[in-house]
This record gives C-alpha cells, sequence and structure tokens, in this order.
C-alpha cells in the first residue's frame, strides 16, 4: 500500500509541475499576442486603405509605446 502512496504522490507532483509550465507557456503566449495583433492590424489598414495611413502608423506606434511602457512599470496585462 505505501508502494501506491508514494506513486501517487510522485505523479501528483509531476501533474503540478505540468500544470505550471503550460500555464506559464500560456500567460506568455497571451502577453505576446496583444502588440503582435495591433501590428498585424495596422499592416492590413497600411496595406489597403491607403488614406488611413497615418491613423495606421499611430496605432502600431501607441501600442508599441504603451505595451513598453507596462512592461516597465511591471502592471498587469
Amino acid at each position: 500500500m505505501e508502494f501506491f502512496l508514494r506513486y501517487w504522490d510522485d505523479l501528483d507532483d509531476a501533474a503540478g509541475a505540468c500544470r505550471h509550465v503550460a500555464t506559464t507557456a500560456l500567460a506568455e503566449a497571451a502577453s505576446l499576442s496583444t502588440p503582435v495583433l495591433t501590428w498585424a492590424s495596422a499592416l492590413g489598414v497600411w496595406l489597403l486603405a491607403p488614406q488611413l495611413r497615418v491613423n495606421a502608423a499611430l496605432l502600431a506606434g501607441s501600442i508599441t509605446f504603451f505595451d513598453l511602457y507596462r512592461r516597465l512599470l511591471r502592471l498587469p496585462a
């Protein structure tokens, strides 16, 4: 019986480690997706609507500035 308890404890530890790694990877992917999606949107506006190129440039520049500002201050997303 003690063998099963040790096995269960090891299995629980491994599951906890896997859960931690998966959660961290998802959080990192989510934090990177915002600037990438905004840049893709700005690029789409830049290419498809030439009359709105200034707006696209301002959008890309502002999201870059505010994302870097948030990371410098270590604010939550």
